[in-house]
């Protein structure tokens, strides 16, 4: 038996080596700069003989406060193969982290690496190709995403996760909180824990919470960010006298439309995954709720010519040019009791208090992390790239809850396979 088992152990790293050298050499032989875009216009920067120090303290006081991550691309951009494995590395690296979060216990990596990473896959390639296959999108992206979610992985669980990995992230967290979006989640994510669990490593976490906060407040208060405002005001300039009421609902209205969206598989697969943990449940409002939660997930393709939402300028609730723009409320009233049922029947799900918690706060979180754009006047010019920081979270909750049905449908027992 024990030759056996060592057998099956080297025919699955074989089998893991493979994967990684594929995965590895179909990204490293497709990626490239793209002429006439960003990645052009910052390789020029970087090839210009501009020292780093110059280049940072000028991009510092005149647009942005991301000096780490500016520094990074500054310093690589010019070098393909770093960022041709570096790409690949970071999608693993969420892949990596979501597996030890989740299914450490239940899938031996071999399987739930690749498995987590074919989930992650999942996400709409229009947000792929401008934040993992678009050079200055994996800088401003997918970098600062996959640095956040390995901290908050170790931030949660610091004695899973090896003394190397646990020095590692201190620089990914200080990193991570370069990117509004990913510093804002990781923080919030970083204090519901420490305040949830305050016996673990209580020191080690607070030093990481530190560190984050200081890249955070170093990225807000930058100088740059002003002047880059005031020029950022052609994309709408209407913005200034928006109330922050309005903005929030600018930013809602770019969730909505993401939310609906036809080709947004992932809340169609919390759905898939809700329906499978109710089946021999029994509860109260069961069939509202899970009407109203489908209904909301599927308006984009079963109310869209009465719900007129979509990812196009033309379709958001800034260019009603008469009436009340009731089809646009109607969707987002859908949207907010879809998310609302979706809670109760969470709710219903777990016996413990603590996956219900960490369930509905991934939900809040990635409504609130999509929202958030609508703080930029770049809010709909900003594109599909603004959408990955939510969808990671959103992906969370996706393994929050297959999990769960892996535990209670018995579908794999521990490190069977």
């Amino acid at each position: 038996m024990s030759a056996l088992r060592n057998n099956s152990n080297t025919y699955n790293l074989i089998g893991f080596c493979f994967f990684l050298v594929l995965f590895y050499a179909s990204l490293f032989f497709s990626l490239d700069i793209k002429a006439f875009s960003d990645d052009a216009t910052f390789l020029a920067a970087a090839t210009s003989g501009m020292s780093p120090l110059d280049y940072l303290s000028e991009r510092y006081h005149t647009w942005t406060g991301r000096i780490a991550i500016e520094g990074i691309m500054f310093i690589t951009i010019a070098i393909p193969t770093l960022w041709k494995l570096a790409i690949p590395t970071c999608l693993l690296l969420c892949a990596y982290a979501t597996w030890k979060s989740f299914f450490a216990d239940k899938l031996h990596y071999c399987y739930g690496i690749p498995l987590c990473l074919f989930f992650l896959l999942l996400i709409n390639h229009s947000i792929l190709d401008t934040t993992a296959f678009y050079v200055t999108g994996f800088y401003n992206y997918l970098l600062p995403v996959s640095a956040g979610l390995f901290s908050c992985a170790v931030f949660a669980r610091p004695s899973a996760f090896s003394t190397i990995e646990k020095n590692l992230v201190i620089p990914l967290a200080f990193i991570a909180s370069q990117s509004e979006q990913v510093g804002f989640s990781m923080l919030g994510f970083f204090l519901v824990t420490l305040l949830w669990d305050r016996n673990t490593t209580f020191a080690y976490r607070v030093c990481l919470l530190l560190v984050a906060l200081t890249g955070f407040a170093t990225l807000v208060s930058a100088p740059g960010n002003y002047l880059r405002l005031a020029s950022e005001m052609r994309y709408m300039p209407e913005f200034g006298d928006y109330s922050f009421v309005r903005k929030v609902l600018t930013g809602f209205d770019v969730f909505n439309a993401h939310y609906t969206d036809a080709s947004n598989l992932y809340p169609k697969i919390i759905a898939l995954l809700l329906a499978l943990l109710t089946l021999n449940k029994q509860f109260e409002f069961k069939r509202t709720a899970f009407l109203l939660a489908i209904a909301g997930v599927f308006q984009g393709s079963l109310f869209s010519y009465l719900l007129s939402t979509a990812n196009n300028d033309s379709f958001s609730i800034r260019y009603l040019s008469s009436g009340l723009g009731l089809e646009y409320f109607a969707s987002y009233t859908l949207t907010i009791l879809s998310l609302v049922s979706a809670t109760y029947i969470i709710r219903r799900i777990f016996s413990s208090n603590a996956s219900f918690c960490l369930a509905v706060f991934l939900l809040l979180l990635h409504t609130a992390s999509t929202t958030l754009v609508g703080l930029s006047p770049t809010a709909y010019e900003s594109g599909f790239r603004v959408l990955l920081a939510g969808d990671v979270i959103s992906l969370m909750l996706i393994c929050l809850l297959l999990k769960e049905a892996m535990h209670q449908h018995a579908l794999i027992e521990p490190h069977k396979l």
